[in-house]
């Protein structure tokens, strides 16, 4: 194995970051996934740099907004929306498995998805502006947040690619998986701990620390409902609905950081 390979492979399927060009090995594929979160780590770096230069330049707080929320879209290249599009099209079919397995394939865009994703980003939008609000009052709490919510997110997704059934048995999501699955937990386990002991360390003790149980909670309660609907509805899961989890567990995130303890 080398590890340096398997993030470099992780960068180039997940996001849109030139990386340099790797051989794709099935023994470096098995722990692609378990590198996925580093994404959500460049990304929100770039959001703790964007609320850095808002607090200190103060520039308006739409403009802040518009900028975090086009962040991870330009870093990951929109694939986690594009999922978000077509599994909205397909849940909205009403179709039997296989033909909402054939819809998600499908790169033709149906009027579910449209209105999905206007959806989506006018709730996450609406969710950054009252953040904005309070970033003179909130600022290094919030910057910590923005570093920690894409890391986490991610870890969580992949956890779930891990060990969810699939919907087929061959493709990307099986190649990046294979059947590592224990050592896959250990890595993810630790990144996601890390992310805690980040928010740990960053954030004074205080009421701020009940968005903890708040906030993991309402990702287990998501992370079920999602589990149940992928193998009812798709016999699995995949890419596609992988995307629509990590929009979900970004906007619960965002949710879960407005009320102001």
């Amino acid at each position: 194995m080398n590890i340096l390979k398997m993030i470099c492979m992780a960068f180039s399927t997940y996001s849109r970051i030139p990386m340099p060009q790797v051989k794709w090995e099935d023994k470096n594929a098995e722990y692609v996934i378990c590198f996925y979160p580093l994404v959500g780590l460049v990304v929100g770096a770039a959001e703790a740099i964007l609320l850095y230069l808002f607090q200190s330049k103060g520039f308006p707080a739409l403009v802040f907004a518009l900028l975090a929320l086009a962040i991870p879209i330009l870093i990951s290249g929109g694939i986690h929306l594009d999922g978000l599009i077509d599994t909205a099209d397909a849940r909205h079919s009403y179709l039997p498995k296989e033909e909402k397995l054939r819809i998600l394939k499908d790169p033709h865009v149906g009027a579910f998805g449209v209105i999905r994703l206007v959806l989506y980003l006018i709730l996450m939008l609406s969710g950054l502006l009252l953040i904005a609000e309070q970033i003179p009052e909130r600022g290094w709490e919030l910057l910590t947040y923005a570093v920690v919510i894409p890391f986490w997110s991610r870890t969580v997704c992949a956890l779930t690619v891990v060990w969810f059934p699939k919907a087929k048995k061959d493709g990307m999501l099986q190649a990046v998986t294979g059947g590592k699955q224990i050592i896959q937990t250990l890595l993810l386990c630790v990144w996601g701990v890390a992310g805690i002991a980040i928010f740990l360390w960053q954030i004074p003790i205080g009421p701020e620390w009940i968005r903890i149980p708040v906030w993991i909670l309402a990702d287990a309660l998501l992370v079920v409902r999602y589990r149940r609907m992928a193998i009812k509805e798709f016999g699995g899961v995949s890419g596609d609905l992988a995307g629509w989890l990590l929009c979900m567990l970004e906007l619960v995130a965002v949710a879960v950081l407005i009320p102001h303890f």
